[in-house]
């Protein structure tokens, strides 16, 4: 099974992060990374987050010095990735249980290298 690397740009959306975090450790594809790039120059939803995740090994957290954006921090996250398939998830959305896995076996089935 291929790692996936879901990348997660950050600012200010602690209202919603647990719910996204949570779609992505209910999947049924079970083979993945979470990268999570703060963005924001607050750094007290940091804490929350470090708190929260950093004792799960599937979790990284990346911390921008300057606000970067989204589309910059995606490449941020991108760079640091590990895994063959790159999956992008904003802080305020979340997936339906099986996701991953029915966009990867898509993508394999049918030689596709993007989706």
């Amino acid at each position: 099974m291929d790692l996936a690397s879901v990348i997660i740009p950050y600012y200010n959306k602690r209202d919603h992060i647990k719910k996204t975090i949570n779609s992505i450790l209910n999947q049924s594809y079970k083979n993945y990374e979470i990268i999570i790039i703060y963005d924001d120059q607050n750094k007290t939803d940091l804490k929350y987050l470090k708190k929260k995740y950093n004792k799960n090994k599937k979790i990284k957290i990346l911390i921008n010095k300057n606000n970067l954006g989204a589309g910059l921090s995606r490449n941020k996250g991108i760079e640091a990735a590990k895994g063959k398939y790159i999956a992008f998830l904003d802080a305020d959305d979340e997936w339906k249980k099986n996701k991953l896995k029915i966009q990867i076996t898509f993508m394999k089935k049918n030689n596709i290298i993007i989706s």
